[in-house]
């Protein structure tokens, strides 16, 4: 029966390329190793990709403004297909600075098949520090994709909040029921690639505008410094986990000295965070209240100083 539904998942994961976004990480383990910011190098990656999507409408529409041919155009080198170039690149690539730990050295070492298939068949993903931030890069994938698909949900007609409560996918098929995870973390993605694809023709300061003579234009330099935050960081925004697999992850952490919020403080910034109901673990927002309480108590005391002198990202 094992063998037969490692077939399944296997050839799941062939005929719907969006299982990748199952990936879970573990940003606990060698978070340290990371010393090289990948910032300009992502930055350069994207801004790259948007210029030609601009020449590749240009080349196909001329002067026409079409905001599904551009969507197009940057997808090419986005979408899972069965894997997006970029995430290609991301993971394979000698010039981003990765953790290289897998699943039996991971938090995640001694959580089963049967506990959790997935992770056990596709195995954890890489890390890296992306503006001063601890992150997967399964968070690119769910910056655009996830991030699109709560557009596309909210220009048909839903409200961004029931978006964000209901369309995470993180209870289902893109989280707990396959990996046996619900990652926070994910879920912030997924907010702040929205508000990417909010700004792509649409606000004041757009990403593309439309000139009568020239069609789409490059209006402004994509930077993940707008978008990236402690949220994004499972070890800070700590992910729910079923029964079995959280006693054994503690388990875990408890013997490296760790534990989750690895960095109480940052819970206090990021529940300020537009819409970080939705997002933020519930752990993370309890944490932030207690530091907040104790603050209000202790306003004076070393640890509540020490706290306010690195409580920023």
């Amino acid at each position: 029966m094992q063998f037969q539904t490692k077939l399944l998942i296997l050839a799941s994961l062939f005929i719907h390329p969006l299982f990748a976004y199952s990936y879970e990480v573990d940003n606990f383990t060698d978070r340290e190793t990371l010393k090289s910011d990948s910032l300009t190098k992502l930055d350069a990656a994207i801004n790259k990709i948007l210029t030609k999507a601009t020449k590749g409408v240009h080349k196909e529409k001329g002067n026409d403004c079409n905001v599904a041919i551009l969507r197009q155009e940057i997808l090419r080198w986005i979408r899972p297909d069965p894997a997006g170039q970029l995430e290609i690149w991301l993971e394979l690539t000698d010039k981003i600075d990765h953790t290289h730990i897998g699943l039996r050295k991971s938090i995640y070492q001694n959580v089963s098949f049967s506990e959790a298939p997935i992770l056990n068949v596709v195995g954890i993903g890489r890390s890296m520090l992306l503006n001063g931030q601890i992150v997967g890069t399964d968070k690119v994938g769910h910056f655009f994709m996830q991030g699109l698909s709560y557009f596309d949900l909210v220009k048909g007609g839903k409200p961004l909040e029931k978006v964000l409560e209901e369309d995470h996918q993180e209870d289902g098929l893109w989280g707990i029921k396959t990996s046996g995870v619900k990652s926070y973390a994910d879920m912030a993605t997924n907010y702040q690639g929205y508000r990417f694809w909010s700004q792509l023709t649409q606000g004041s300061n757009p990403y593309f505008r439309c000139d009568e003579k020239s069609g789409w234009v490059n209006n402004r330099t994509f930077t993940w410094a707008d978008y990236v935050t402690p949220a994004w960081d499972e070890a800070i925004n700590c992910s729910e986990m079923k029964p079995k697999i959280q006693a054994k992850v503690d388990h875990y952490l408890a013997e490296h000295g760790w534990r989750c919020p690895l960095k109480p403080e940052a819970c206090v910034k990021i529940i300020g965070l537009d819409h970080a109901e939705y997002f933020i673990s519930p752990k993370c927002q309890v944490t932030a209240q207690k530091i907040m309480e104790s603050e209000k108590l202790f306003p004076h005391s070393p640890e509540n100083t020490r706290a306010r002198a690195h409580n920023s990202y």
